[in-house]
């Protein structure tokens, strides 16, 4: 039997991980599908509608003890990390209980998947890690365990933000990289600049690493228009977005626009505080957190002038993705791929991460004030950037093609 292990934080309980739900839908070339969430927390619910073909087998956590925790120190995966960071000058108390933090995760994930997943020598098995990170590790353990038992095995792991980039780490630090670059067969990151990254630190591994493309659903072209203006956001509220940014440049603004936000997170308090100091001519509205299938369809039935995103690190945003597929035009900071999908002046305008908030403006304007001839062609090129590059369908069809038939 033919069998996708399918390793998640979440999915399909909880906030987050929405986008994999479109990806599943083109899942092929595989007998059974096992869904398996490795960080599930206590009370955690079913919120996701998975695949016929899939089942979810809930990975089960058993902290280590103290003791087993310290025995972490006597693996030759941790002694020749360690030894690696002395050697760069890089060695530092913080990166070094990142490190015990992350295999400890790892080696719980892989004693978890050892109890709950049940396969034969007869099976073949693609073990799939959305993220390259601790599942990844713990799939990786897993992995030659099951190989010592006869069994055929191939793992594989998208890449996608804070999996890639060490700079967005608590210590500039992504631990066992090169553990991960040896014992995974493909990595597919999601953006050129990711690829860039990873094959820059892989080395001799540098060839297995592979771009793809993550994509939307196709729901047809929304409402894009100017009158009145209304501008978009959509994320969680957290810093890295930098939602307090959007209301500094709007407060500035001597025009009449509506702002959406669509998202919620620890900073919405302190979002709203702010947005009620907003002048007269600009009202601000939070529609809270809402299922992906609403937020196609209030982008397919409101007319939309201008989606923003202004967050200071990004792999390459779903969000932006979804935006385009209507045909809504975008600006956003230029951090990580998202360059690959906003073309300045093309259907939308870029501005750099460290944007002063006259130069958000001056986009704005610009896009406010040009001819309807140009709106309609910026409108008309972001959506075709999107069915050129991040139609879900076509994507993800292509992506279970690599690793679905006898070889990856």
């Amino acid at each position: 039997m033919k069998i996708l292990l399918l390793l998640t934080t979440t999915f399909p309980y909880d906030n987050g991980e929405e986008f994999i739900s479109a990806e599943l839908e083109q899942a092929s070339g595989f007998d059974q599908i096992l869904i398996c969430p490795c960080s599930l927390k206590r009370g955690s619910r079913r919120t996701k509608p998975i695949p016929q073909v899939a089942v979810c087998v809930p990975v089960p956590r058993e902290p280590l003890d103290r003791r087993a925790y310290l025995r972490l120190l006597l693996c030759p995966c941790v002694w020749r990390e360690l030894f690696r960071l002395f050697r760069t000058g890089r060695l530092s108390p913080g990166r070094a209980h990142e490190l015990l933090f992350f295999l400890k995760n790892a080696v719980e994930i892989d004693r978890g998947l050892e109890k709950a997943v049940s396969v034969s020598p007869s099976d073949s098995v693609v073990l799939y890690s959305y993220w390259l990170y601790d599942a990844a590790a713990g799939g990786a353990l897993f992995a030659e365990s099951l190989r010592k038992r006869g069994v055929q095995v191939r793992q594989i792991s998208r890449a996608h933000r804070f999996d890639i980039y060490s700079g967005m780490s608590k210590y500039g630090y992504l631990p066992m990289r090169k553990f991960l670059f040896r014992h995974i067969d493909r990595i597919f990151p999601c953006s050129d600049d990711g690829a860039g990254v990873l094959k820059r630190e892989a080395g001799q591994f540098a060839g297995e690493i592979r771009r793809f493309y993550l994509g939307t659903k196709d729901c047809g072209t929304g409402k894009p228009g100017r009158e009145p203006f209304h501008l978009m956001s959509c994320s969680n509220m957290v810093p890295v977005k930098r939602l307090n940014r959007i209301v500094e440049v709007l407060r500035r603004a001597d025009f009449p626009v509506l702002w959406t936000h669509i998202g919620s997170g620890p900073l919405e308090g302190e979002i709203r505080g702010l947005a009620e100091q907003l002048p007269p001519n600009v009202r601000a509205e939070f529609l809270g957190r809402r299922e992906n299938p609403e937020i196609l369809a209030y982008y397919k039935n409101t007319p939309v002038s201008v989606f923003v995103n202004v967050s200071s690190s990004e792999g390459l945003p779903v969000s932006i993705m979804e935006a385009c597929s209507f045909g809504i035009p975008v600006v956003a900071t230029d951090v990580g791929g998202t360059h690959e999908i906003v073309f300045d002046g093309e259907n939308g305008f870029l501005i750099p991460a460290d944007f002063s908030p006259q130069t958000l403006l001056d986009a704005l304007n610009k896009l406010r004030s040009m001819d309807q001839a140009g709106y309609a062609a910026l409108c008309a090129n972001a959506r075709k950037v999107w069915e050129e590059k991040f139609n879900a369908a076509e994507n993800y069809r292509e992506f279970y093609s690599q690793f679905s038939g006898s070889g990856i």
